[in-house]
Formats: C-alpha cells, structure tokens, sequence
C-alpha cells in the first residue's frame, strides 16, 4: 500500500500541500470546515505529521486605534516597539507590527489575520473596555501581553507599573513645592491607566488636604488626538480658571499641546504655571522649557513584554504570572517646566 503523505493527502482533498500543514498543525487561518476535513480525510488514513519545530517566527506589537484616522505612533509606543525589538533582535525573532481601528479587531477574524503573517505572539497596547478580542485570544489559547491597559477583565496577562503611584508622586512634588490649585488632564480617559492616574491624583491631593474643583480634572475624547486635546483643554480651562497654578497631564504629546495654549495665553512656564508629564521622548528635554516628567520605563516594559510572550510560547502556556522587576515604577526627573508658585 502506497504511503500517504502531505503531498497525497493534498491531491485527494484538492487542496495544496501548504494547506494540508496547517490544517494538521491547528493553524486559525483556516475555514473551520476545511480543516476538520483534512484532519478527517487523515485520520483515516492513519497519517500522523511530524511535530513542528518550536521555532518562534514572528511576535508583532498590537497597537488598537479608535478610528483610521487616529496614528498608532506616538513616544510611549515607539518605545515599546523599540523595547520589544531589543529582545527580539538579540533572539533572532521577527518583529511585525499590526496596527487597526478597534472595529476591525472585533470583528472575530483577527486570529486568521494574524497566521497570515506568521505572527505568533503578540503584545497588546492601548487597548481598553470595548477590546472585545481578547475572547478570541481566550478560546484559542493565543500567547499574548497585554502592556499598561487591557480590557478590564481578570487574568489577562497584564504587564503594568504602579500608576497610581506615579499619579500621586508627581502631584505630590507640586503640593510639596506649594501648589494648591493643581488640574489634570486625564489620557486615556478610557482605560485603566487614565482611570489609576486619575487615583493617584486624587490621593496626593487628599494627602496634601486640598479638595480639587472637579472643574479641574478634564477627561480625552476616545478618538481625540493628544496634541489636540492638550492645546484645546489647556485654552479652555485655564481661561475659565484663571487660579490654577499648576498641571499634571499623562503624556509627551499632551504636554506639548498644553505648552503651545500657554504660549497663546500669554503664560509663561514656570514662571505662571508649572507643568510636569508621564513617559519623557528624547525630545522633551530640549523643549522651550524642558519638561519635568514621571519617566516611566516604557522601553524595559516592551522588553520584558517580549520575553514573557516568548516564553509563553516556548513553554507552550497562554497564562502565568507576569513579570515583577525594582525598575518597574515611575522616576521623576526634575527639569524646568516646575518651580514654585509665583516664582
């Protein structure tokens, strides 16, 4: 009796060879009707493939957008991505990036997407409550991180730092050098960092006994653009409350935004309001002032996400317990744009 093989199998079937392999090694880039026939067709033929080598071909970074028109770049994501490269690189691991709209990625064809490529692994960023894709990552058991922000549900392979801690050290530094009227820009206003920053704002504010206006803490739009909203917040609020000496934002471009409405407004930085930032672009210390930030080691986070997602893969598991490193937390690095008030 003649062997059967991948190649038999596919001209019985009327398939191509390639399809037959992924059929057999439980590739979700296939039609779920056209796999289970090839694993039929060799089941009774008693054929048994080769187990695939565990070679790692391709992790991607997953970056969810609002809308088309919204750009996936920005300092905290480039450098994730050049993070997760640094550790990819060095393993002679492919690195993709997968960027879309959030509709698309809950359209249920997004793990078929991703096969296509070859990809993996993947980590998630920007991601939130309506990231209704994790469940296809859940049912097929897909190795993944999700970095800084998920979908608010349990166990979903988080990798985060204490943001409630850089929230509350950095306003805690402005109530320390004597600020009281202290707002808040609040990005992204739709997920777990917004929301845990937003906490630690409160809690510094409490701490220092000041009871902010509610006035003063303004939330993003979810399609709206940092750049945009800093400026557009920035112009509104500080027209409406005169008072505010000082403000904490969450992000590179939201700071820069804010330092173009002051400009507009006739402020000066620090002299009439201080401002200090998360993340810190290489290009924040030479702005016109340099920018006091809570750096956050987003570089390290997309390094260690790699790995984890790596060893998820080699391990052949979908869940474990995230990583836990000292650097895993907020620095604040002193510039010019803080000085006490009225200085």
């Amino acid at each position: 009796m003649k062997k059967t093989t991948i190649y038999s199998l596919s001209k019985e079937l009327g398939v191509s060879p390639a399809t037959v392999s992924k059929a057999l090694n439980n590739s979700p880039e296939l039609n779920p009707d056209t796999a289970a026939r090839i694993r039929a067709q060799a089941e009774e033929r008693g054929f048994r493939p080769r187990p695939m080598l565990s070679r790692v071909s391709n992790i991607c970074a997953l970056i969810q957008t609002p809308n088309a028109q919204i750009s996936c770049f920005s300092p905290y994501t480039v450098d994730i991505m050049q993070g997760m490269m640094d550790y990819l690189q060095s393993h002679e691991i492919e690195f993709s990036l997968f960027s879309e709209e959030i509709k698309k990625l809950n359209s249920g064809l997004l793990l078929r997407q991703l096969g296509r490529r070859g990809i993996k692994g993947a980590a998630l960023i920007n991601t939130n409550e309506d990231s209704a894709f994790y469940e296809e990552f859940e049912r097929s058991s897909f190795p993944y991180c999700s970095l800084m922000t998920d979908d608010g549900k349990p166990s979903r392979n988080l990798l985060t730092i204490d943001n409630v801690d850089v929230a509350f050290r950095a306003v805690e530094y402005l109530t320390g050098i004597g600020h009281q009227k202290i707002a808040v820009l609040v990005t992204p206003a739709h997920g777990l960092t917004g929301t845990q920053r937003l906490e630690g704002y409160r809690k510094a504010m409490k701490a220092a006994e000041i009871e902010p206006d509610e006035n003063w803490i303004v939330r993003s739009y979810i399609d709206e653009e940092e750049l945009d909203f800093g400026y557009a917040s920035v112009l509104t609020l500080f027209r409406a409350h005169p008072e505010l000496t000082a403000l904490f934002v969450m992000g590179d471009y939201v700071a820069i935004g804010a330092l173009r409405a002051f400009h507009h407004l006739g402020l000066s930085v620090p002299g009439d309001v201080s401002i200090i930032a998360c993340d810190d672009a290489p290009e924040t210390a030479y702005l016109n002032p340099p920018l006091t930030v809570m750096r956050i080691p987003n570089r390290k986070l997309g390094y260690t996400a790699a790995r984890w997602i790596h060893r998820q893969i080699k391990e052949g598991i979908s869940k474990s317990q995230p990583p836990y490193e000292p650097w895993m937390r907020g620095e604040l690095v002193l510039r010019d744009s803080t000085a006490k008030p009225g200085k």
